[in-house]
């Protein structure tokens, strides 16, 4: 469904209740649909036609580690720190130190592993590098 425009946003909750039944055929007749629970409930409220299904996301996985993804973003947001200083480095005409190009391949090659690990992956062989 597309998104509406701002005049025609969304804003003013309407508060029902329901009892668990209620709310259990509610969100299976919406999930059968392929539509939201709001969505469901506008449209028979309204007498209006039901939106088009939603795509369900069949391939998306649910989040292993949570705790541990969020220590990978923050190793992920100092990499573009050590690359920004690496290229400083390279671009005044010396090269960074070899122990300092392994250190940051090793630290990618972790950061990869742990994510698949935290995503609940496989983790594959690894390849040789070319």
């Amino acid at each position: 469904m597309a998104r509406p425009r701002k005049e025609n946003r969304r804003s003013v909750p309407i508060p029902t209740r329901y009892s668990e039944e209620e709310r259990d055929t509610l969100t299976h007749a919406a999930h059968a649909a392929g539509v939201t629970l709001s969505d469901f409930i506008r449209a028979a409220a309204l007498s209006q036609p039901l939106p088009p299904a939603r795509s369900q996301r069949a391939n998306r996985r649910p989040v292993k580690d949570a705790a541990e993804i969020a220590r990978l973003l923050g190793a992920v947001g100092k990499i573009g720190s050590n690359v920004n200083q690496l290229a400083h480095v390279a671009n005044c005409g010396s090269w960074p130190e070899t122990r300092l190009l392994h250190e940051a391949a090793a630290d990618i090659q972790w950061m990869r592993r742990s994510l698949m690990l935290a995503l609940g992956v496989r983790d594959e062989p690894e390849h040789p590098s070319p």
